[in-house]
């Protein structure tokens, strides 16, 4: 196994455009580039059934910035352990967090971190939702929680909501070694996908997204989008629902921002993560409802696995947004995924 930052240091060739790697962001560049001022917290209060530790690892060279959820029974020793993986745009106090606890309070070594480009984390250019990075980020944080005492190396999972889930995937069908996997509400769409959901506009996004990828690479310049806004469907996230999580309290949190960098389009419309289950060899769990997004394509992508040991879990839902922070929804689909994680993983 390689160790942390010889995994964390290789170069892989996945990424469309390079990062600019800089050190941990201070508040006052933060706010010098339109972003919010990050609290200064080293560790958080112990609850009686967790400790929530702030920590550190390089992706690509680059500093990337997480929280790590310890059950209070860690002197029992070394637990099974999960990367938590959030959806489009998202921080790691958001939607991560969330699920975190809850594999916290149930025995689990949790882990959610901010991706590169996004919230605590560094580099260049801000906010760009890259499917490829966020893949190699994962890597790497599976690489740094196996490297911990407080976790078993051969039990660490996945778990990932909305794009989370894709990424995921596609993590999980790169590294063999990834233990179990989990998807909630996944998003799971490949280029045919969008290409319906857009029409004739997937060729102009992905061109504009080229277009913003070569303007920065040759002027540093970047053009951003707004991420929500329920007046103007011409964001990164259009439509109702996903202003209502993001643009309003309920997801609410200092580290995220509402804007993409418009390059992200010819990465992220390109993505296939429909593909990526014929090659997972993990134990995996689906978990989706028909108003989540592409059910169809959960469908698709749950028959791909070749895996004998796996299960779809089909709920009913609201919207595809009730699977981030609706209690009951929550509950039933972090229920589920507990229960996996410990008959695969054990705790």
């Amino acid at each position: 196994m390689l160790s942390v930052k010889k995994f964390a240091l290789t170069t892989l060739t996945l990424a469309s455009v390079s990062l600019l790697t800089l050190p941990q962001m201070s508040n006052a560049q933060r706010q010098k580039i339109g972003e919010s001022p990050m609290p200064n917290v080293t560790e958080t209060a112990t609850t009686n059934k967790m400790t929530v530790r702030k920590v550190q690892f390089l992706s690509q060279g680059t500093k990337v910035v997480g929280n790590l959820y310890l059950p209070t029974t860690m002197t029992q020793g070394a637990k099974p352990a999960v990367v938590v993986v959030g959806p489009q745009s998202s921080v790691k106090e958001q939607v991560p967090a969330v699920y975190a606890r809850r594999l916290a309070s149930e025995g689990f070594v949790a882990l959610t971190f901010d991706h590169r480009t996004f919230g605590e984390s560094s580099g260049l250019p801000r906010q760009f939702e890259n499917p490829e990075m966020k893949v190699q980020d994962i890597h790497n944080a599976v690489t740094f929680l196996r490297a911990l005492p407080e976790v078993k190396q051969n039990a660490v999972g996945l778990l990932g909501v909305c794009s989370g889930g894709g990424y995921s995937a596609k993590a999980a069908a790169m590294d063999k070694s990834i233990n179990a996997l989990v998807t909630v509400a996944g998003f799971y769409h490949d280029p045919q996908v969008m290409r319906q959901w857009l029409g004739d506009n997937y060729e102009a996004r992905v061109k504009m997204g080229r277009e913003a990828r070569i303007k920065y690479e040759k002027t540093g310049q970047i053009d951003y989008m707004t991420n929500v806004d329920p007046k103007n469907q011409n964001v990164a996230m259009p439509g109702q629902e996903a202003y209502d999580y993001y643009g309003t309290n309920r997801g609410s949190q200092p580290g995220w921002v509402n804007r993409s960098a418009v390059m992200f389009f010819e990465p992220f419309l390109q993505f296939n993560a429909i593909n990526a289950g014929r090659d997972i060899k993990a134990p995996t769990l689906v978990i989706h409802s028909d108003t989540a997004l592409v059910p169809d394509g959960a469908r698709r992508f749950f028959n791909s696995i070749p895996t004998k040991q796996k299960n779809l879990h089909w709920m009913t839902t609201e919207n595809h947004i009730a699977f981030y922070d609706q209690p009951e929804v929550v509950e039933e689909a972090a229920s589920k995924a507990t229960a996996w994680l410990k008959q695969t993983l054990g705790v």
